[in-house]
């Protein structure tokens, strides 16, 4: 149906289905249900009938939408890994200020003239040696927000995004390879939940994702 790029009558059809599937005409309207259910064709009542179809470009649109949506969830990850890294950054450079301004080498001087100025120094190095601890521990508290972890998942999103255009075409040729050889409707769901796995509910179909 996809192939001619035509609408079809319910009449045409079971001439059809009988010659290329040997479908029963009683059993067409039955099948043809199953596959609009299962939202391989489309139909609409015209007049006194309906008209079937099955257009390249509606499985072109439900890739378009797909790729919509993982673009946009790229983009929400990329926004937030900037965001994240932006104040991280502010924050260390917050917390070594505060450092640096409490501990200093002429305030330990005043303190005790006899102090050599390396030895201030050391202390200031221990100082902040200390707050990047501090600063690492709460890095690691962050989960979901750490750039890394967020970075990954960007990569994960693009992965996914390019496996999904390849098995939406898989998953499109198998729908109709065994539209056009399995007359009933419950096998037919059977095989697809099999080859599928958790992604397809019988009676429902494919998961939107």
């Amino acid at each position: 149906m996809r192939n001619t790029m035509q609408v079809f009558t319910l009449k045409e059809l079971e001439k059809i289905l009988q010659t290329v599937a040997s479908i029963n005409p009683m059993q067409t309207k039955d099948y043809l249900q199953a596959l609009q259910d299962e939202n391989l064709i489309r139909v609409e009542k015209i007049g006194s009938g309906n008209w079937y179809w099955s257009f390249t470009s509606d499985a072109k649109k439900n890739r378009d939408k797909l790729m919509r949506n993982l673009q946009a969830e790229q983009n929400r990850l990329t926004e937030l890994i900037a965001l994240t890294e932006r104040g991280t950054n502010e924050e260390i450079e917050r917390r070594r200020t505060d450092v640096e301004e409490a501990v200093t080498p002429s305030d330990i001087k005043e303190e005790n003239s006899n102090i050599n100025p390396s030895d201030s120094y050391l202390q200031i190095h221990e100082a902040l040696m200390s707050e990047s601890e501090i600063l690492d521990k709460d890095l690691a508290c962050y989960g979901e927000s750490d750039p890394t972890t967020i970075a990954h998942k960007v990569e994960e999103a693009t992965r996914s995004k390019e496996s999904a255009l390849l098995w939406t075409e898989n998953i499109e040729a198998l729908a109709g390879f065994l539209a056009a050889r399995v007359s009933d409707r419950t096998q037919l769901a059977e095989v697809m939940q099999a080859a599928c796995g958790e992604e397809y509910i019988i009676g429902e179909g494919l998961l939107e994702l």
